[in-house]
């Protein structure tokens, strides 16, 4: 539990429903009822379609790394602690996130402690060109950096850490670093990914760095690289 009193619960996990933004490439989810109260005295939801990676999710080593740690192989404190939100909307669509950017955070990301990155991307969210493709997303350097701080977990309001470097007919790649390095780094060094946040601006609350305590537990899935999860601030 946090070191700090707390006064709000701030929410900064996406709504799963139907026909929601996903990583352009992936199914969207689908779930029905297949039993209602009103006929059966129970309700009951069956999932028919649904990646690991969908809306608000976490990374797990496994996902980018050979042999990397899955879901229910990581100790539960790396899925919650102490940390900063940090105030990067300044990036513009598809621009990479420096070493630069964050160095000016420097003091304030300490060992052991959580990133949130916050883009103002979730503001975007649809099915549209700036949320599917366009993100603000970390470089390579930036990257390295973050491992170098010690931290255990960093998250972004974008759809994914690194850039768009797919291909589907309306769009090519975006990014210019390697999104699969950025994640091999990341990942390599036990770092938890926490992607498609919410409401990091509720954190911050006007400000341009803002701690809290952080929660994004998965569920635990055997053998699983990512998980969905449901990701909160105490602030």
């Amino acid at each position: 539990m946090p070191t700090f009193s707390f006064s709000k619960i701030v929410d900064l996990t996406h709504t799963i429903y139907h026909g929601m933004p996903v990583w352009p490439t992936l199914p969207q989810p689908k779930y029905e009822y297949t039993a209602w109260a009103a006929r059966d005295l129970y309700t009951m939801t069956v999932i028919t379609q649904m990646t690991t990676h969908t809306g608000t999710h976490l990374d797990a080593p496994a996902h980018f790394v050979p042999d990397g740690k899955t879901v229910d192989r990581v100790p539960i404190e790396r899925f919650a602690g102490e940390g900063v939100a940090l105030d990067i909307s300044y990036k513009k669509a598809g621009e990479e996130i420096t070493l630069k950017d964050l160095k000016q955070f420097d003091s304030e990301i300490k060992e052991g402690e959580v990133v949130m990155i916050y883009t103002g991307w979730d503001k975007k969210r649809g099915l549209n060109k700036e949320y599917l493709f366009m993100w603000p997303h970390l470089g390579i350097e930036a990257a390295k950096y973050l491992v170098s701080k010690k931290i255990k977990a960093v998250g972004i309001d974008g759809l994914s850490i690194g850039g768009w470097m797919d291909k589907v007919p309306a769009q090519g790649p975006v990014a210019k670093s390697s999104p699969v390095e950025v994640h091999q780094i990341l990942l390599g060094a036990e770092i938890i990914i926490i992607e498609e946040l919410a409401n990091l601006d509720k954190v911050l609350d006007g400000k341009k760095t803002a701690r809290a305590f952080f929660v994004y537990a998965p569920l635990k899935l055997v053998g699983a690289e990512g998980s969905p999860c449901r990701a909160i601030a105490l602030v």
